[in-house]
């Protein structure tokens, strides 16, 4: 009976040190890496060309230019948008161009602060966006942690920040 208690007592005491592991600290340069590696390896199997990636390790593929100047940081824009976790097939998100969202570019992710200066208005891009520059380890109700997102999203319009 004692040795039960005493095997009892070490298996709560176990699992009590197991509840109180600390989380790992988010490393963003260790997940970049690991991210390109699954984006390359999902662009490769997709068959989906041509595609850039971007020094920040974005990858992207601009469907359509646009016409006009692009947006800047300070600029705020309307779009249209579906955001997929990588691989999904069923969006996490859609905003159909009907009724486009505005947004100001500089409050947005790093991933799409780098994809839509690449594209005018009228231009379309998928851009394939590391957690490091989305989420990162973030968990929303339909976003894991560390998720890596697909984004095709359609510039409707720019408008431009006044300067007094």
């Amino acid at each position: 009976m004692l040795k039960n208690k005493i095997f009892l007592g070490l298996f709560l005491l176990c699992g009590l040190f197991a509840a109180c592991e600390k989380k790992k600290d988010y490393d963003p340069v260790t997940q970049l890496e690991i991210d390109k590696v699954i984006i390359a390896k999902y662009v490769k199997d997709s068959s989906i060309t041509p595609v850039v990636v971007d020094p920040s390790g974005m990858t992207y593929r601009i469907l359509a230019t646009g016409t006009g100047a692009a947006p800047i940081l300070t600029d705020s824009i309307q779009v249209s948008y579906t955001a997929r976790v990588l691989g999904s097939k069923n969006p996490f998100e859609t905003i159909p161009v009907e009724r486009p969202v505005s947004l100001k570019l500089d409050a947005l992710m790093i991933g799409w602060q780098t994809g839509l200066p690449l594209i005018a208005k009228g231009g379309q891009i998928r851009m394939f966006i590391p957690s490091s520059l989305a989420y990162m380890d973030f968990q929303g109700s339909s976003i894991p942690p560390n998720s890596i997102l697909d984004y095709t999203v359609t510039l409707v319009d720019i408008n431009k920040k006044k300067t007094k």
